[in-house]
């Protein structure tokens, strides 16, 4: 059940949906890309945050499995799981 993400997260996440907002997968170079940010480590701690609160499911990429695929939950699908866990 998703859970609700701090607002540094949430600001990083909107700069992504908005530029791949239908996209199915998304990698770790597309994320760094949009972000702009050099640090792997803070990228690291984003998806960390995003995982452990259930907004993002990760898996490998077909064309090499050392690369991971990311796919987004939508917010709207995230608030009804939140506002369901909340009742």
């Amino acid at each position: 059940m998703a859970k609700a993400i701090p607002k540094w997260v949430q600001e990083r996440l909107s700069k992504i949906l908005k530029k791949y907002n239908d996209k199915e997968g998304i990698t770790y170079d597309m994320i760094e890309k949009v972000l702009s940010i050099d640090d792997k480590n803070t990228i690291n701690a984003f998806l960390n945050e995003l995982k452990k609160a259930e907004w993002i499911e990760v898996k490998s990429s077909d064309e090499d499995l050392r690369k991971k695929i990311y796919i987004f939950k939508m917010p709207n699908e995230v608030m009804m799981e939140i506002k369901k866990d909340g009742n």
